[in-house]
């Protein structure tokens, strides 16, 4: 049972529905309700309905669903409440009638009686005043519940009426108790393609959740990112393909999230990079934007990705070779190949990205957006010895094009990367500088805060500043 047993809705409090048992009630085992508690007559002076003041002719009768006092006039109808454990009809005030109703109908082995609960609370969601009852009656997790069911339509409704449900901040920490994130999935999961209303509202209930705090980290454990992702690799409408992939970059967002999709959810590298190459460039810039978020992790959440994407033939690599209209697709490639790059157990895999960046550098020269990461991916290329040979014949650009750049970033990563070779490959690179290039090098060091200082800290190290006499 729930700990949230108040809660303020719209500025007036209600008391939500309370469970038996599990809050999660996304499983094909119908749930029971608790009982609301029993007014007593002697605190119940007149009917809560029609306000007339009860007397010798005008009798009390309680409703079997919300407990309270009521006339007979008011309180008239007889309903099974299976919800509550009562399979025979009982007395039902005029206020609960309409929700207790489908509730029952949810509870029916025919399908078009499921159809109607779900179409019903969906509807009655839209109104303020009836949703207010929706919750407190169990209608909630009705629509929870009913998401285990196959019929198209009565999906369709469930994430309708979820969405509603979870526009209202309150509720948000009570649909991810009942199971509303789980079955959302579920819905998305089995949604094909014509389904675009169902996909619109799926994706935007998880939206939801994952812009409320504390609740991000669950719509991951959840299994959210299967079936977004199935999403993004259908033939949707490109607004449903951009809210799915808003949706990725808005759960990557959190660092915390990323140990769940890399190291628990198998599938969800090699269908992200695959995505890298799909004709939709919108969808490439939302998904590499994706991957570099991840990339920002730990070494081994690089290595994966590098290694998955060793064994999709390599499609970080086509991205990089292709010239798209989209221009930041390039600059979301090469933030996330910079980022690999610094991975140390992956470096002579990953020859083929340093080429592909390489021819990147002297393309876009005039691009800022783009040359910023491709010389910070050179630099942290130029880390590790076998790479520092290779870069040699690109020196002469890496001096013309970055030492001589006003652009702070690109200025500093382009002396990082000459530091790195002329420690790796001393001779050679020196050779180069003697020919072209040791001017602007021995400037940038000059012109560098903190490089000199440096240098003169680690001399003096080496030798002291005063001696005794020998």
């Amino acid at each position: 049972m729930s700990s949230v047993t108040r809660i303020r809705l719209e500025g007036v409090e209600i008391f939500p529905a309370q469970t038996e048992g599990s809050d999660n009630v996304f499983n094909n085992a119908p749930f029971r309700l608790a009982k609301a508690r029993w007014v007593a007559d002697e605190e119940a002076h007149s009917c809560v309905v029609c306000t007339n003041k009860f007397n010798q002719i005008r009798r009390k009768h309680h409703c079997r669903q919300c407990g309270l006092v009521l006339c007979s006039k008011c309180c008239k109808e007889k309903v099974p409440l299976p919800q509550l454990g009562f399979d025979e009809p009982e007395r039902v005030c005029d206020a609960c009638l309409p929700v207790a109703e489908l509730i029952t109908k949810s509870r029916s082995t025919m399908a078009n009686f499921q159809g109607e609960a779900a179409a019903g609370l969906s509807e009655l969601t839209l109104n303020i005043n009836d949703l207010k009852k929706v919750v407190e009656l169990g209608g909630l997790q009705t629509l929870v519940y009913l998401c285990t069911k196959p019929n198209e339509q009565l999906r369709q409704a469930c994430a309708s009426g979820l969405h509603t449900l979870a526009t209202h901040q309150p509720l948000l920490s009570i649909l991810a108790d009942a199971g509303a994130i789980k079955a959302v999935c579920s819905l998305l999961s089995t949604a094909n393609e014509n389904q675009e209303q169902l996909l619109i509202d799926g994706i935007s209930i998880l939206m939801i959740f994952c812009k409320s705090p504390g609740l991000k980290a669950k719509v991951v454990s959840d299994g959210a990112m299967q079936p977004i992702l199935n999403v993004c690799s259908m033939r949707v409408s490109s607004a449903i393909a951009l809210i799915a992939m808003q949706m990725l970059n808005l759960v990557t967002e959190d660092e915390g999230s990323h140990a769940a999709i890399i190291e628990n959810d198998k599938s969800a590298l090699p269908k992200l990079l695959s995505l890298t190459i799909s004709p939709d460039e919108q969808m490439q810039e939302g998904v590499l934007k994706t991957l570099a978020r991840l990339s920002m992790g730990t070494d081994w959440h690089r290595h994966r990705i590098i290694q998955e994407d060793f064994s999709s033939s390599k499609c970080l690599v086509k991205v990089l070779k292709n010239r798209p209209k989209n221009i930041q697709v390039l600059v979301n490639a090469t933030c996330l190949i910079a980022n690999l790059a610094t991975c140390e157990q992956d470096q002579n895999s990953m020859t083929d990205y340093m080429d592909c960046v390489c021819q990147l550098l002297v393309e876009f020269k005039g691009k800022q957006e783009i040359l910023t990461h491709v010389i910070r991916a050179l630099a942290n290329f130029a880390k590790f010895p076998p790479h520092s040979y290779r870069l040699g014949q690109h020196l002469p650009s890496i001096v013309a094009i970055c030492l001589k750049s006003t652009n702070k970033e690109v200025h500093t990563n382009g002396l990082r990367t000459i530091l790195y070779m002329l420690n790796h490959s001393t001779g050679v690179t020196l050779s180069q500088l003697m020919r072209d290039g040791a001017t602007e090098v021995f400037t940038a060091l000059a012109s560098t805060p903190g490089i000199i200082d440096g240098i003169q800290r680690t001399l003096q190290q080496q030798v002291p500043e005063r001696c005794s006499p020998s």
